[in-house]
Protein backbone atom coordinates (compact mmCIF):
# COMPACT_ATOMS: atom_id res chain seq x y z
CA UNK A 1 0.00 0.00 0.00
CA UNK A 2 1.58 3.79 -0.67
CA UNK A 3 0.88 6.87 0.34
CA UNK A 4 1.09 10.46 -0.77
CA UNK A 5 4.20 12.52 0.65
CA UNK A 6 2.68 14.40 3.27
CA UNK A 7 2.45 17.90 2.62
CA UNK A 8 0.17 20.34 5.42
CA UNK A 9 -1.76 23.81 4.90
CA UNK A 10 -2.76 25.77 7.60
CA UNK A 11 -5.66 27.14 7.10
CA UNK A 12 -7.27 30.26 9.15
CA UNK A 13 -10.53 31.93 8.66
CA UNK A 14 -11.26 35.40 10.25
CA UNK A 15 -13.94 38.00 11.24
CA UNK A 16 -13.32 41.30 12.30
CA UNK A 17 -10.41 39.96 13.76
CA UNK A 18 -7.73 41.42 16.72
CA UNK A 19 -5.17 42.25 13.78
CA UNK A 20 -1.91 41.98 16.01
CA UNK A 21 -2.79 38.70 17.37
CA UNK A 22 -4.16 37.22 13.99
CA UNK A 23 -0.90 38.92 12.14
CA UNK A 24 1.24 37.21 14.57
CA UNK A 25 -0.38 33.81 14.13
CA UNK A 26 -0.31 34.36 10.01
CA UNK A 27 3.46 35.15 10.66
CA UNK A 28 4.57 32.34 12.15
CA UNK A 29 2.57 29.58 10.32
CA UNK A 30 4.76 29.35 7.04
CA UNK A 31 7.71 28.04 9.12
CA UNK A 32 5.66 25.15 10.13
CA UNK A 33 3.27 24.18 6.81
CA UNK A 34 3.90 24.07 3.33
CA UNK A 35 1.53 26.57 2.59
CA UNK A 36 -0.59 28.97 4.31
CA UNK A 37 -4.48 29.85 3.60
CA UNK A 38 -6.64 32.75 4.95
CA UNK A 39 -10.07 32.99 4.51
CA UNK A 40 -11.55 36.59 5.33
CA UNK A 41 -15.44 36.73 6.14
CA UNK A 42 -14.62 40.08 6.53
CA UNK A 43 -12.55 43.25 7.85
CA UNK A 44 -9.52 41.48 7.59
CA UNK A 45 -8.17 42.60 4.28
CA UNK A 46 -5.23 44.20 5.72
CA UNK A 47 -3.88 41.33 7.25
CA UNK A 48 0.30 41.60 7.61
CA UNK A 49 -0.32 45.04 6.04
CA UNK A 50 3.23 46.38 7.62
CA UNK A 51 4.81 43.16 6.16
CA UNK A 52 4.37 43.04 1.92
CA UNK A 53 7.19 40.04 2.18
CA UNK A 54 5.03 37.99 4.86
CA UNK A 55 2.14 38.88 3.27
CA UNK A 56 3.37 37.26 -0.15
CA UNK A 57 3.37 34.15 1.30
CA UNK A 58 -0.25 33.81 2.81
CA UNK A 59 -3.23 32.94 0.00
CA UNK A 60 -5.87 35.27 0.74
CA UNK A 61 -9.66 34.32 -0.39
CA UNK A 62 -12.18 36.92 0.05
CA UNK A 63 -15.85 35.47 0.97
CA UNK A 64 -17.70 38.48 0.18
CA UNK A 65 -19.03 38.98 3.09
CA UNK A 66 -19.39 37.21 6.56
CA UNK A 67 -20.30 33.21 4.69
CA UNK A 68 -20.42 32.01 8.19
CA UNK A 69 -17.13 29.14 9.76
CA UNK A 70 -18.20 26.22 7.96
CA UNK A 71 -18.20 27.46 3.98
CA UNK A 72 -14.93 29.41 5.15
CA UNK A 73 -13.68 26.21 5.79
CA UNK A 74 -14.58 24.29 2.99
CA UNK A 75 -13.46 27.21 0.65
CA UNK A 76 -10.10 26.69 2.92
CA UNK A 77 -10.49 22.58 1.75
CA UNK A 78 -10.99 23.51 -1.58
CA UNK A 79 -7.90 24.84 -1.84
CA UNK A 80 -6.06 23.16 -0.06
CA UNK A 81 -6.80 19.85 -2.45
CA UNK A 82 -5.68 21.64 -5.17
CA UNK A 83 -2.31 22.39 -3.72
CA UNK A 84 -1.92 18.41 -3.46
CA UNK A 85 -2.18 18.73 0.10
CA UNK A 86 -2.82 16.14 2.05
CA UNK A 87 -3.46 17.15 5.94
CA UNK A 88 -4.81 20.72 7.07
CA UNK A 89 -4.58 22.47 10.36
CA UNK A 90 -7.04 24.80 11.52
CA UNK A 91 -6.84 27.79 13.06
CA UNK A 92 -9.49 30.45 14.61
CA UNK A 93 -8.66 34.26 14.15
CA UNK A 94 -7.06 34.33 17.86
CA UNK A 95 -5.04 30.95 18.25
CA UNK A 96 -1.39 31.43 19.95
CA UNK A 97 0.37 28.67 18.18
CA UNK A 98 3.09 26.89 20.01
CA UNK A 99 6.16 25.83 18.52
CA UNK A 100 6.72 22.92 16.56
CA UNK A 101 2.45 22.09 16.94
CA UNK A 102 1.89 21.50 13.35
CA UNK A 103 5.42 18.98 13.03
CA UNK A 104 4.09 16.91 15.94
CA UNK A 105 0.54 16.95 14.95
CA UNK A 106 1.46 15.24 11.77
CA UNK A 107 3.95 12.89 13.23
CA UNK A 108 0.99 11.57 15.28
CA UNK A 109 -1.46 11.14 12.21
CA UNK A 110 1.53 9.30 10.43
CA UNK A 111 1.90 7.02 13.24
CA UNK A 112 -1.23 5.78 13.40
CA UNK A 113 -1.65 5.39 9.74
CA UNK A 114 1.01 3.06 10.68
CA UNK A 115 -0.69 1.42 12.85
CA UNK A 116 -3.73 0.59 10.44
CA UNK A 117 -5.59 3.71 12.21
CA UNK A 118 -8.56 5.77 10.25
CA UNK A 119 -7.74 8.86 11.74
CA UNK A 120 -9.84 12.00 10.51
CA UNK A 121 -8.20 14.80 12.89
CA UNK A 122 -5.49 15.12 15.43
CA UNK A 123 -5.74 18.39 17.92
CA UNK A 124 -3.84 19.70 20.69
CA UNK A 125 -5.32 20.17 24.35
CA UNK A 126 -6.24 23.47 24.86
CA UNK A 127 -6.54 26.93 27.44
CA UNK A 128 -7.75 30.42 27.32
CA UNK A 129 -5.07 32.18 26.85
CA UNK A 130 -6.36 35.07 28.38
CA UNK A 131 -6.09 33.85 32.08
CA UNK A 132 -3.32 34.55 34.26
CA UNK A 133 -2.86 30.34 34.87
CA UNK A 134 -2.59 27.69 32.05
CA UNK A 135 -5.85 25.86 32.87
CA UNK A 136 -6.58 23.06 30.12
CA UNK A 137 -10.30 22.35 29.29
CA UNK A 138 -11.03 18.73 29.95
CA UNK A 139 -11.77 16.37 26.74
CA UNK A 140 -14.58 14.18 26.21
CA UNK A 141 -15.36 10.66 25.42
CA UNK A 142 -18.38 8.12 25.30
CA UNK A 143 -17.68 4.70 27.31
CA UNK A 144 -20.11 2.46 28.14
CA UNK A 145 -23.23 4.22 27.13
CA UNK A 146 -21.58 7.18 29.77
CA UNK A 147 -20.09 10.63 28.64
CA UNK A 148 -16.32 10.26 30.30
CA UNK A 149 -14.61 13.52 31.18
CA UNK A 150 -10.74 12.98 29.89
CA UNK A 151 -9.02 14.73 32.44
CA UNK A 152 -7.22 17.75 31.37
CA UNK A 153 -3.40 16.63 32.77
CA UNK A 154 -4.55 13.53 30.85
CA UNK A 155 -4.68 11.55 33.93
CA UNK A 156 -6.50 8.42 33.69
CA UNK A 157 -5.92 8.39 29.52
CA UNK A 158 -4.25 5.57 27.77
CA UNK A 159 -1.20 7.91 26.78
CA UNK A 160 1.98 5.17 26.28
CA UNK A 161 2.03 6.88 22.72
CA UNK A 162 1.01 10.58 23.82
CA UNK A 163 -2.30 10.27 22.29
CA UNK A 164 -6.18 9.72 23.37
CA UNK A 165 -9.10 9.33 21.44
CA UNK A 166 -11.59 11.32 22.19
CA UNK A 167 -14.84 11.94 20.49
CA UNK A 168 -14.39 15.81 19.53
CA UNK A 169 -12.06 18.15 19.12
CA UNK A 170 -12.25 22.34 18.12
CA UNK A 171 -11.34 23.72 14.67
CA UNK A 172 -8.56 25.68 16.54
CA UNK A 173 -4.90 23.47 16.42
CA UNK A 174 -7.16 20.68 14.51
CA UNK A 175 -4.97 18.84 11.86
CA UNK A 176 -7.73 17.15 9.61
CA UNK A 177 -6.96 14.07 6.90
CA UNK A 178 -7.88 15.77 3.65
CA UNK A 179 -8.93 12.60 2.47
CA UNK A 180 -11.89 12.33 4.60
CA UNK A 181 -13.07 15.73 3.46
CA UNK A 182 -12.61 14.36 0.07
CA UNK A 183 -14.58 11.47 0.80
CA UNK A 184 -17.50 13.92 1.73
CA UNK A 185 -17.12 15.29 5.16
CA UNK A 186 -17.68 18.81 4.18
CA UNK A 187 -18.27 21.50 6.92
CA UNK A 188 -21.85 21.67 7.44
CA UNK A 189 -22.38 25.68 6.18
CA UNK A 190 -25.94 26.09 7.63
CA UNK A 191 -24.57 25.69 10.77
CA UNK A 192 -22.90 29.24 10.26
CA UNK A 193 -20.80 29.12 13.85
CA UNK A 194 -21.42 27.26 16.62
CA UNK A 195 -20.87 23.23 16.57
CA UNK A 196 -19.27 23.41 12.98
CA UNK A 197 -16.50 21.42 14.07
CA UNK A 198 -18.62 19.16 16.84
CA UNK A 199 -20.99 18.30 13.78
CA UNK A 200 -18.31 17.55 11.76
CA UNK A 201 -16.52 15.30 14.58
CA UNK A 202 -19.72 13.23 14.68
CA UNK A 203 -20.10 12.86 11.52
CA UNK A 204 -16.45 12.11 10.43
CA UNK A 205 -16.90 9.14 14.02
CA UNK A 206 -20.34 7.45 12.10
CA UNK A 207 -18.06 7.35 9.29
CA UNK A 208 -15.81 5.09 10.56
CA UNK A 209 -12.75 7.57 11.97
CA UNK A 210 -11.23 8.21 14.58
CA UNK A 211 -10.19 11.33 16.53
CA UNK A 212 -7.04 11.70 18.86
CA UNK A 213 -5.99 14.70 21.10
CA UNK A 214 -2.34 15.00 21.33
CA UNK A 215 -1.39 14.83 25.22
CA UNK A 216 2.00 16.23 25.21
CA UNK A 217 0.66 19.60 22.92
CA UNK A 218 -1.36 22.47 24.26
CA UNK A 219 -2.27 25.53 22.33
CA UNK A 220 -3.68 29.00 24.03
CA UNK A 221 -7.23 29.71 22.15
CA UNK A 222 -9.26 32.96 23.31
CA UNK A 223 -12.68 30.73 24.38
CA UNK A 224 -15.22 33.75 23.71
CA UNK A 225 -15.02 37.25 24.79
CA UNK A 226 -13.88 36.77 27.84
CA UNK A 227 -11.67 34.57 30.47
CA UNK A 228 -13.89 32.11 31.56
CA UNK A 229 -16.76 32.21 34.51
CA UNK A 230 -16.20 29.54 36.52
CA UNK A 231 -19.07 28.66 38.58
CA UNK A 232 -18.53 25.51 40.83
CA UNK A 233 -16.00 23.97 38.83
CA UNK A 234 -17.77 24.54 35.56
CA UNK A 235 -16.93 26.61 32.82
CA UNK A 236 -19.47 29.32 31.63
CA UNK A 237 -18.21 31.34 28.45
CA UNK A 238 -18.96 34.78 27.53
CA UNK A 239 -20.83 35.77 24.49
CA UNK A 240 -23.07 38.54 22.70
CA UNK A 241 -26.47 37.90 22.14
CA UNK A 242 -26.27 37.20 18.52
CA UNK A 243 -23.74 33.84 19.05
CA UNK A 244 -26.55 32.85 22.07
CA UNK A 245 -28.67 32.33 18.82
CA UNK A 246 -26.43 30.18 17.13
CA UNK A 247 -25.28 28.37 20.13
CA UNK A 248 -29.11 27.41 21.19
CA UNK A 249 -30.09 27.17 17.65
CA UNK A 250 -27.40 24.64 16.72
CA UNK A 251 -27.77 22.52 20.09
CA UNK A 252 -31.81 21.92 19.20
CA UNK A 253 -30.94 20.86 15.83
CA UNK A 254 -27.51 19.00 16.47
CA UNK A 255 -28.78 16.23 18.75
CA UNK A 256 -31.64 15.85 16.66
CA UNK A 257 -29.56 14.12 14.22
CA UNK A 258 -28.87 10.44 13.59
CA UNK A 259 -25.48 10.21 14.52
CA UNK A 260 -25.76 11.47 17.59
CA UNK A 261 -25.64 8.96 20.31
CA UNK A 262 -28.49 8.89 23.19
CA UNK A 263 -25.58 9.75 25.83
CA UNK A 264 -24.69 13.05 24.31
CA UNK A 265 -28.24 14.15 22.98
CA UNK A 266 -28.89 13.64 26.96
CA UNK A 267 -26.06 15.35 27.77
CA UNK A 268 -26.25 18.33 25.56
CA UNK A 269 -29.98 18.57 25.92
CA UNK A 270 -29.54 18.52 30.09
CA UNK A 271 -27.03 21.30 29.66
CA UNK A 272 -29.21 23.66 27.76
CA UNK A 273 -31.34 25.19 30.88
CA UNK A 274 -28.13 25.21 32.89
CA UNK A 275 -26.27 27.72 29.75
CA UNK A 276 -30.14 29.33 29.55
CA UNK A 277 -30.07 30.42 33.29
CA UNK A 278 -26.67 31.16 33.55
CA UNK A 279 -26.36 33.36 30.42
CA UNK A 280 -28.96 35.19 32.12
CA UNK A 281 -26.56 36.05 35.20
CA UNK A 282 -23.19 36.79 33.53
CA UNK A 283 -24.31 37.90 29.81
CA UNK A 284 -23.66 42.32 30.24
CA UNK A 285 -26.57 42.15 27.35
CA UNK A 286 -29.43 40.25 29.29
CA UNK A 287 -32.29 40.89 27.94
CA UNK A 288 -31.24 41.01 24.28
CA UNK A 289 -29.53 37.79 25.10
CA UNK A 290 -32.58 36.38 26.77
CA UNK A 291 -34.74 37.09 23.67
CA UNK A 292 -32.01 35.55 20.94
CA UNK A 293 -31.34 32.65 23.04
CA UNK A 294 -35.44 32.04 23.01
CA UNK A 295 -35.24 32.60 19.21
CA UNK A 296 -32.43 30.18 18.85
CA UNK A 297 -34.56 27.48 20.53
CA UNK A 298 -37.66 28.01 18.24
CA UNK A 299 -35.48 28.24 14.93
CA UNK A 300 -33.64 25.06 16.08
CA UNK A 301 -37.17 23.39 16.63
CA UNK A 302 -37.80 24.38 12.99
CA UNK A 303 -35.01 23.18 11.93
CA UNK A 304 -33.93 26.64 10.12
CA UNK A 305 -30.67 27.06 9.86
CA UNK A 306 -27.89 29.32 7.82
CA UNK A 307 -26.94 32.91 8.53
CA UNK A 308 -29.26 34.92 11.54
CA UNK A 309 -31.54 36.98 9.27
CA UNK A 310 -30.85 35.48 6.11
Amino acid sequence: MTHDTPRVAALVVGYMPDMPVLDALLAGLPAQADTVVFVDNGGAEGILGHDPDQRARIHYIAMGGNAGLGAALNAGMEFAASQGCTHVATFDQDSELPPGLIPRLLQAHLSLRGQGVRCAAVGPRFYDRREGTVKKFPMYREQDGAIKVIAADGAGADSAAGLQEVDVLITSGMLVNLRAWREGLRYDEGLFVDYTDTDWCFRARAAGYRLFVCLDQEMGHAMSDAPPVRVFGVNLLCYPPLRRYYYFRNTIYFIRQPYVSPAWRKRLAAGLPVRFLSNVFIDRHKLAGLKMMLLGLWHGVRKRLGGYGA
